[in-house]
């Protein structure tokens, strides 16, 4: 039988998890909400999951497109908790504070490039292969 020490850790951890699924709901809810960009990658995934779905792409390119697609959103939550910081500390023009923002952009930039590099190598075939059929 358990004691009430056991009882209360287990219902501290429970509550624990809880909290941190609250605050990551909390934090997706802003930036689907605030951040454009985010909605804009959000729409790519819905539509890359139904290119993968109507092409019937392999475990490896679902593990590759969903996963790049995945970067660029944990990206731009890490840009807007930057932008948010900085925001937070000033709201005058600071060249830091410029850098900051700018390399955040730049990160998120760069691994969009690169996710619509990775789908186009993983979808362009396909798209080959449906046309060639119809000529």
């Amino acid at each position: 039988m358990k004691d009430s020490k056991e009882i209360k850790k287990e219902v501290g951890l429970v509550r624990n998890v809880l909290n941190k699924c609250k605050y990551t709901l909390q934090g997706l809810k802003y930036c689907f909400e605030n951040e454009s960009s985010f909605l804009l990658v959000a729409l790519c995934s819905c539509i890359i999951i139904i290119l993968g779905i109507v092409f019937d792409i392999s475990f490896l390119e679902w593990v590759i497109s969903f996963g790049s697609m995945a970067l660029i959103m944990v990206i731009e939550l890490l840009n807007t908790a930057v932008e948010a910081t900085v925001d937070m500390f000033t709201k005058e023009y600071n060249e830091y504070a410029k850098i900051a923002k700018d390399c955040g952009s730049a990160a998120t930039g760069i691994m969009s490039v690169l996710a619509a590099i990775v789908n186009m190598i993983i979808f362009v075939p396909y798209f080959i292969k449906l046309f060639v059929q119809f000529f």
